[in-house]
């Protein structure tokens, strides 16, 4: 029995997605509405990893430093990926906080946490380099997770595999509920989290064959409905855990909404090329045409195998690690650094996100004015007479203060939704050439994320992540 308060975290969980499918999600619908519809907007940039590093802390990234830019082409072209492990939140998390106010917690499959620690109460890792840690360890045989249907992680799946990765999926999603459900009928404790993963792979993968708005959507066919049907099976999760716990408050929450991967491209670094802040190389322009051929040779050609026959497990593997594919989406030889003073952080480039950064290279006493600069003239880009490209741009200082503000880009920006940023340069600022929702149709919303309760007055139209720990902390106040 969970006696005090059940969190139930679910990856990439959509507020406009539930309000689509509202009359189909009884429980969550009455949750929502009994706070008013209450928002909750996303870290920035919304990034799964960030995220829940700030929900678990309280702080934003430049505080908690577990942040997803990485400057993957610096003015060195070279490539330093960000490490962290289990020291960066323990005894940091809400469930620590709780611990040493006494209360007895049990923690399951929490996203970031890789070898994970003994608590007061009981803690169960996701799977980590083919293991899976159940503290304390003498319950390993009451819970007994599966890895192999938790450890399944499809990336880049073809086109004719759909049919088994949303079978893997769906499965992963019985295993959570099954391990969520041992606990509440086995643990007796003050607090309960679980972490759902599913919904937002699904959404990464099914996008375009579930939105019938999408300019790729496929038509008919036998995916359409994958995307409802899984919100559908956590909203049955959702009332069968009140139905065994009916007394106990419950709050529900994601990291970040989900939506469609751009398909068509805003020039972010053509942009600032004609305001004069970026200087491609100079050279024979020959054969300039023939290495911008080449790559995007390389690229459509890559892309296309993706599409048809996937790509393996350690194919990805080793993309991780031996990251030069990066260049061929990205790559700082395209520039002459000694006549360029701004350009496109690597977050949008290589993933064609709507949101993303611009890095600025300018002495500390003048970086201010001239990102002020940039943004002024970036708001005058428009995508037609009624559309500015940017939804709105900002100085990150402006934004966040924390110590690792360092690691973001000096200026970050939201275009429109249907544009993805784009690192080459071109004769058209948009165009549909994007190439990212080949491989992964959704991707990430900034201002989209859910939170819901039973039990728990929200009474703020509009939460930020940052608010989340108290809202857990003030239950046990």
């Amino acid at each position: 029995m969970i006696n005090k308060l059940i969190v139930i975290g679910i990856d990439g969980m959509d507020f406009d997605l539930v309000k689509k499918y509202e009359d189909k999600l009884p429980t969550l619908s009455k949750m929502l509405k009994e706070n008013n519809y209450p928002r909750l907007r996303s870290v920035f940039p919304a990034d799964t990893t960030p995220a829940w590093s700030t929900i678990y802390t309280g702080v934003d990234p430049t505080v908690h430093g577990i942040i997803n830019f990485v400057n993957v082409k610096d003015r060195d072209n070279s490539y330093k990926p960000f490490e962290f492990d289990d020291s960066a939140f323990k005894g940091k998390t809400f469930w620590d906080k709780l611990n040493e106010m006494g209360f007895s917690t049990t923690v399951l499959l929490p996203m970031n946490i890789k070898q994970g620690w003994g608590i007061n109460g009981t803690m169960i890792t996701r799977p980590y380099k083919g293991e899976m840690h159940v503290f304390p360890k003498s319950k390993e045989s009451l819970y007994n997770p599966k890895i192999s249907i938790l450890g399944t992680e499809a990336k880049f799946t073809s086109e004719a595999k759909l049919d088994f990765l949303k079978k893997d999926f769906f499965a992963k999603s019985d295993e959570e509920f099954r391990l969520t459900k041992l606990a509440i009928e086995n643990e007796n404790c003050d607090f309960l989290f679980s972490y759902f993963s599913t919904t937002d792979g699904l959404c990464h993968d099914f996008w375009r064959h579930c939105d019938e708005n999408h300019p790729e959507y496929p038509g008919e066919n036998e995916h359409k409905n994958a995307i409802r049907d899984l919100y559908i099976k956590m909203d049955n999760h959702l009332a069968e855990i009140i139905s065994m716990c009916p007394d106990t408050p419950l709050l529900v929450l994601s990291d970040h909404g989900h939506g469609a991967r751009p398909v068509y491209i805003a020039r972010v670094n053509e942009m600032l090329h004609r305001f004069g802040y970026l200087e491609p190389k100079t050279g024979a322009s020959g054969s300039k045409k023939k290495k911008k051929s080449l790559k995007g040779f390389i690229k459509k050609f890559a892309l296309n195998f993706v599409a048809r026959f996937g790509l393996p497990k350690w194919a990805v593997k080793i993309a991780r690690k031996v990251p030069v594919w990066k260049g061929i989406f990205a790559s700082g030889n395209d520039f002459d650094w000694d006549k360029t003073v701004a350009y496109l952080s690597d977050l949008s480039a290589l993933k064609n996100y709507s949101y993303g950064g611009i890095r600025v290279i300018a002495d500390d006493d003048k970086k201010d004015a001239l990102c002020d600069e940039i943004i002024e003239k970036l708001k005058t880009v428009m995508i037609d007479e009624n559309t500015p490209a940017f939804t709105w741009i900002k100085r990150t200082n402006t934004h966040y203060h924390g110590e690792y503000l360092n690691r973001y880009p000096e200026i970050i920006f939201q275009l429109d939704e249907m544009y993805g940023a784009d690192w080459n340069l071109g004769e058209e600022l948009f165009e549909k050439k994007g190439f990212m929702h080949r491989l992964s149709p959704g991707a990430h919303r900034y201002e989209t994320a859910v939170i819901a309760s039973k039990g728990i007055i929200l009474d703020k139209p509009q939460y930020e992540m940052t608010d989340v720990r108290d809202i857990i902390l003030s239950v046990f106040k």
